[in-house]
């Protein structure tokens, strides 16, 4: 009989009533939260002085209560003891009633339970769509960071790697970085400033022993080897 006190439908039950109960227990602490706050401190000057009165009043009692305490043992025990059979009778006598309350209430726990099924259903298949669409667009932005994370990385590559390219004719061999340094200051040294440059073009002709430089499609000039 023991295990029918913690069923499942009595717990709901108790849930019921307990969420049923909750709105007004949150508007009684609301409407009375002002008032404790002042009360708290209209008496909290009072409460302060009368602390060590308090403490000294403990400290001289606390012995005759544990005195008291050790005295009142045995006899707390035979109380407890004395009141077992009442409260098996009490239980005994609850049982009955607590079963009555459940057969009572599965009914419409599980009517409850069949009306809100068909809900939960037409909710589950109108939400399938979105759901769908989401997964969908979740796996293609997944592959397109791929193929970004990819494309970011390679050029990071190439932009880090060290890199050098030779022209070799002849006896001669020139890299092209000091031609591109070279075609810059020959610009620098005939009046115009580094920062003017925004494009810079180089033609390399080996049988002139000179490259020729094209700055923003419109100044020219020719370095020689």
């Amino acid at each position: 009989m023991g295990e029918k006190w913690n069923s499942e439908a009595i717990k709901k039950l108790a849930k019921t009533v307990t969420d049923a109960a909750q709105p007004v227990f949150e508007e009684a602490r609301i409407k009375t939260e002002p008032l404790m706050r002042d009360v708290k401190a209209a008496t909290k000057p009072y409460i302060e002085k009368a602390e060590p009165y308090i403490e000294k009043a403990k400290e001289k009692t606390e012995p005759y209560l544990n005195e008291a305490a050790q005295k009142a043992g045995p006899a707390m025990q035979k109380v407890v003891k004395s009141a077992e059979p009442v409260l098996e009778q009490a239980r005994a006598k609850a049982e009955p009633v607590l079963d009555d309350l459940k057969a009572k209430a599965e009914p419409m726990l599980e009517s409850a339970k069949e009306k809100a099924d068909p809900m939960i259903q037409k909710v589950k298949k109108s939400t399938e769509p979105a759901a769908k669409i989401v997964k969908e667009k979740s796996e293609k932005a997944a592959r397109v960071a791929a193929v970004v994370g990819n494309e970011f990385a390679e050029k990071a590559a190439v932009k880090t790697s060290k890199n050098e390219v030779y022209v070799q004719y002849g006896d001669h061999e020139i890299r092209t970085e000091d031609i591109l340094d070279k075609a810059r200051a020959d610009y620098v040294a005939h009046g115009h400033k580094l920062t003017e440059i925004k494009e810079l073009q180089v033609y390399i002709k080996p049988d002139d022993n000179a490259a020729y430089y094209v700055v923003n499609h419109h100044d020219t000039g020719r370095i020689d080897f």
